[in-house]
């Protein structure tokens, strides 16, 4: 953006989101790809209408739903035909660590890093082609929602009884189903 546009995209260091690495000042929370795309999805397509809350809502969805790393930088990665792992959330801990287990890997090890830096790379490609799409009037808004599952907790748990749920991830990525 720097190259292609300017100003005031050149206005922005280099090293401007590296505390977003590891999940935000390695907290594990929100994967920082997500929110380093947000943040440029917000610089772009800013207005009244909240259009970046949902061209953001839909990249957290997108990147809750994909078998991550793609085999896409797999030439200029060190670990290549990784294995691959839907984490079903965009928490950084979440998604790492569902593909740790399934990779037999730790968090120090330079296999799980090649493995984020791959799921960076995947994120800002399709922040890329959502915000292409966007401006050039062809995306199609995927709009962001509960799973079944989710929609069966706020039956107890949402807004009408009492309680204050406001996100739209997964629920039983971390809480047990005690209906069943």
């Amino acid at each position: 953006m720097k190259e292609q546009i300017g100003f005031p995209y050149t206005l922005l260091p280099d090293n401007m989101f590296h505390h977003a690495a590891g999940g935000y000042g390695d907290e594990g929370t929100l994967c920082g790809s997500i929110g380093v795309c947000a943040a440029i999805i917000n610089l772009v397509v800013y207005d009244d209408k909240k259009t970046h809350s949902k061209l953001v809502a839909d990249l957290a969805r997108w990147y809750s739903q994909q078998n991550f790393p793609s085999k896409r930088y797999d030439e200029i990665a060190t670990y290549k035909n990784q294995v691959q792992r839907v984490p079903n959330s965009p928490l950084c801990h979440i998604s790492a660590s569902t593909w740790m287990m399934a990779a037999g890997a730790s968090y120090n090890e330079k296999q799980r890093k090649d493995r984020c830096a791959k799921v960076a790379g995947d994120t800002a490609y399709r922040t890329v082609e959502m915000l292409n799409q966007f401006m050039e009037g062809k995306y199609a808004f995927v709009g962001a929602n509960h799973s079944e599952d989710t929609e069966n907790c706020l039956s107890c748990h949402g807004q009408e009884n009492g309680y204050n749920e406001k996100g739209l991830s997964d629920c039983l990525n971390c809480h047990d189903d005690h209906t069943k």
